[in-house]
């Protein structure tokens, strides 16, 4: 009897599909080097200004945060109040909503941070014989946008004699951060739209130069997911290999940076490199990837019939 032909289950054709279409897109990668290197070129130059967009939207972010962080409100307690009545209202404002830390400030602590922020040029001592700073609590808020209502709960509280958070000032600093996230959302959008046109075309050029290739797969009978499978497999190839490359620049780029910055602006928060650097590689190796195959997908659109 003839031997009866053994049956493959799906997940076996799959794996044969795979291996056949990675096997065929590293040839195809190593067979057109002239258009591979063009293409891995076009990307990781594309990707770099990129990686460097991301990086710098979180330095901005974390400047927003780190300035908003800085928004409190200031209560000023009546003169002679005693310990019970303090701990009264800082109980209060602690119980606040949008309150996230309440810090009680005592007339001889305020007196001696207004003596460090003088400095030298100025002593108290020759200005002054008594400390005419009053109690304080500082109110460090959940969120600045609430530093106004949170103002007007506390002056409702007895035994607060003043309240301020410098309304004008939060106003103007809640703008400048909008405007930061804003900016550097915006830049990353712009760059990543444009690196997307640019790389898909790329990638699109490679594949026209490689038509008669397509066109043979398809008189000899090859389906169109047959012929797809091997591009898309070599535009993700493509795309790991140039963000590797961009990496190997980014990183060592952004430490740079980082290090002459911290020397020429010392007190401007800035992103760590373990913080920010593996975010960026990965994000750009899943758009390079992403990019990679669908800008094959697209171009293949033209030659495949359907």
């Amino acid at each position: 009897m003839p031997e009866r032909r053994r049956r493959r289950s799906p997940l076996g054709v799959l794996g044969a599909t795979l291996a056949y279409a990675g096997g065929e897109a590293l040839a195809a990668f190593r067979r057109n080097g002239l258009m591979s290197a063009a293409a891995v070129t076009t990307i990781m130059v594309t990707l770099l200004p990129v990686g460097g967009a991301v990086a710098l939207a979180a330095n901005l972010r974390l400047m927003a945060t780190t300035l908003e962080r800085q928004v409190q409100v200031v209560a000023y307690l009546r003169d002679g109040i005693s310990p019970q009545e303090r701990d009264r209202i800082t109980a209060q404002a602690q119980a606040l909503p949008g309150v996230r830390r309440v810090e009680f400030v005592g007339r001889d602590q305020a007196l001696v941070r207004l003596q460090d922020a003088l400095s030298e040029r100025i002593s108290l001592r020759d200005v002054i014989d008594t400390n005419p700073l009053p109690d304080s609590l500082e109110i460090a808020l959940v969120n600045p946008r609430e530093a106004r209502p949170v103002a007007e709960a506390v002056r409702q509280i007895g035994g607060v004699e003043d309240v301020t958070f410098g309304a004008q000032a939060v106003d103007r600093l809640l703008a400048v951060t909008g405007l930061l996230r804003t900016g550097g959302a915006v830049a990353g959008l712009l760059l990543g739209g444009a690196a997307l046109i640019i790389i898909m075309n790329t990638i699109r050029l490679t594949i026209i130069g490689r038509r008669q290739e397509i066109e043979i797969m398809q008189l000899v009978g090859a389906s169109p997911w047959y012929v797809r499978s091997p591009f898309m497999l070599e535009g993700v190839l493509q795309g790991l290999v140039a963000t590797a490359l961009a990496a190997l620049v980014l990183i060592p780029g952004y430490l740079v940076l980082l290090a002459r910055a911290r020397e020429v602006v010392p007190f401007l928060p800035l992103v760590h490199a373990p913080d920010v650097l593996p975010t960026v590689v990965v994000s750009l190796g899943l758009g390079g990837m992403l990019v990679g195959m669908s800008g094959s997908l697209l171009a293949l659109r033209r030659f495949l019939h359907p």
